[in-house]
């Protein structure tokens, strides 16, 4: 039933109980962003490859953005080296800086697996696994924004295993600057942990935190707000993924313990948060493993301290984004959270996720929905947000043109096991490969996520509702509802909204050249007491939905 109401909170389609809408005009989404591995012109390196993009932005100087990554000289190779690039503007435009020189006693050894990251004082580290002639550990450092690098510290040399990743403590307590890391140690049989507390200079000995056996891959780690170290990876053999955690780490006097969650196993309990449900080795991408991302609130507010994990999941078809959180520190998950929106059939692959100090989550990944009529499916990059914690999520929204992920293989076929977005307070930059040129490229695009506020409600006067990063100078809606939160599908602008039984309130409206629209609107006297969530809409597009209470 369509709530009734008068006025400007009254106006929907009776019929069929959505928002009416007309005067629809077409959405202009295709894009591309900024090319990084190019030559010194500008222009496109004709034969390369490149993939497994990583990078960071310096906490210092916010236009500092460095990025690794896999470099393959010709497509027809299987060797790989580790590429680097810098930008001194936001990423408008990027040095690139070749390959990083192999360690010392190395002759042109193949290197893989980056990992980039800055520590609070706007230091970057690469972290780069020897992968032939024999497997290795070792770290670069750049303190001028990666323009010049040291030569590498030994993490472990000699070592065995593969999938390193890398954390830092940044939140200024009694870690500030301490160095995490791991990789499926094959001897140790399982993910290990290594740390330093110097930056990057000297490690401890890696010793083996995951508790179950199985075959391990795709470990990820983060730094909670009180300097907590949460490291989390796929368990394949047992269909889960496990986490573990420890409080101890920031504290350089004591050695380093998993047991958070409890004594037992190796080295404390791992926590089963969900079932992995792997999709496995896909045709648009055969070789390619599938990496898990977890994130913290870290913004003092009302989730502080909240926990999250995002993986692919094969459970309702061939792959979807699963979501999970912990509002007590990963001791419990509240999981089966599905981020994209589409029907079934799509494959929804390569995420990435990363929380922002506000706490808005963002997350992008490789998404098939509109690859109709390709023999092998084309993607697209979509993205995505939540402020609430992961309770609901923007209409997925596509951020790219369409490309061939199969164009341009190197001969190790894939286009790479993961991509990175980083996010700050306005939006999120990521870089994801692309084969817009026919062979594999590295390109930079910053988002910033389409978001409706509202101010206080009073019965009988008038309230202001604004949105900000919409599509410029396009149609604009506005949506309400007193019924909750739902899924209510908008056939005329192809999208969905968080809306249970919506009606549109106010006119439609255009967006200004920055993507910014205001309504003024009166506020029903006699809806004292009532909650109203509030939704935007554009053409394949909705904003985040704003709860409030009319007083």
């Amino acid at each position: 039933m369509v709530q009734k109401m008068s006025g400007t909170w009254r106006r929907h389609c009776a019929s069929a109980g959505v928002v009416c809408l007309t005067g629809l005009a077409p959405a202009a989404l295709a894009q591309r962003g900024v090319q990084i591995n190019t030559n010194a012109q500008g222009q496109d390196i004709v034969g390369d490859a490149a993939n497994e993009p990583t990078f960071a932005v310096s906490p210092v100087d916010p236009n500092q953005i460095v990025v690794g990554w896999r470099q393959f000289p010709t497509i027809n190779s299987d060797s790989r080296y580790a590429g680097y690039a810098y930008s001194s503007d936001g990423g408008l435009t990027w040095t690139n800086g070749g390959v990083q020189q192999g360690p010392p006693g190395y002759q042109n050894p193949e290197q893989s697996d980056p990992m980039v990251k800055v520590n609070a004082q706007g230091v970057f580290y690469y972290w780069s696994e020897v992968f032939r002639p024999n497997y290795a550990q070792w770290i670069y450092q750049s303190t001028d924004g990666g323009e010049t690098w040291s030569v590498p510290d030994p993490i472990e040399d000699p070592t065995n295993g593969d999938k390193p990743w890398l954390a830092i403590d940044n939140t200024g307590g009694m870690g500030d600057g301490h160095l995490y890391g791991g990789w499926n140690h094959f001897t140790l049989g399982g993910y290990c942990y290594v740390e330093s507390t110097d930056g990057g200079r000297t490690w401890t000995p890696s010793v083996r935190i995951a508790d179950a056996g199985g075959t391990q891959w795709m470990l990820h780690m983060v730094v909670g707000p009180e300097g907590e170290v949460y490291a989390a990876w796929k368990n394949y053999g047992q269909n889960a993924i496990f986490i573990t955690k420890s409080i101890n780490a920031k504290d350089a006097n004591v050695p380093t313990t998993f047991d958070a969650f409890g004594g037992g196993g190796r080295n404390g309990l791992d926590i089963r948060i969900d079932a992995s449900n792997d999709p496995g080795f896909l045709n648009i991408n055969p070789t390619g493993y599938h990496q898990m991302f977890l994130g913290v609130d870290s913004s003092g507010g009302p989730r502080h301290g909240w926990v999250y994990a995002l993986w692919p999941d094969k459970r309702r078809d061939t792959a979807d984004l699963y979501f999970a959180r912990s509002a007590d520190g990963g001791f419990t998950w509240e999981t089966g959270i599905r981020v994209n929106d589409d029907g079934p059939g799509a494959i929804q692959w390569m995420p990435s996720m990363s929380v922002a100090p506000n706490g808005r989550i963002d997350v992008f990944w490789f998404d098939t929905r509109n690859s109709s009529g390709h023999q092998v499916p084309w993607s697209e990059l979509f993205y995505s947000y939540s402020t609430d914690g992961g309770t609901t999520w923007a209409s997925s929204q596509q951020v790219s043109e369409a490309f061939d992920t199969t164009l341009g293989w190197p001969q190790q076929d894939k286009i790479g096991d993961y991509m990175e977005s980083v996010s700050d307070a306005t939006g999120a930059n990521v870089i994801y490969p692309a084969t817009y040129n026919g062979g594999q490229d590295l390109w930079f695009m910053r988002v910033e996520p389409f978001q409706v506020n509202v101010s206080a409600l009073v019965g009988g006067q008038r309230g202001s509702v604004s949105v900000a990063g919409a599509r410029p100078s396009e149609p604009i809606w506005l949506a309400a509802t007193f019924q909750g939160l739902g899924s209510t599908y908008i056939p005329q602008l192809n999208v969905t909204l968080n809306l249970d039984h919506p009606f549109q309130v106010g006119a439609m409206k255009t967006t200004d050249a920055d993507g910014g629209a205001a309504w003024n609107l009166p506020v029903p006297r006699q809806g004292s007491g009532r909650t109203l969530w509030f939704q935007a809409l554009q053409r394949e597009s909705a904003s985040n939905v704003a709860e409030a209470t009319i007083e």
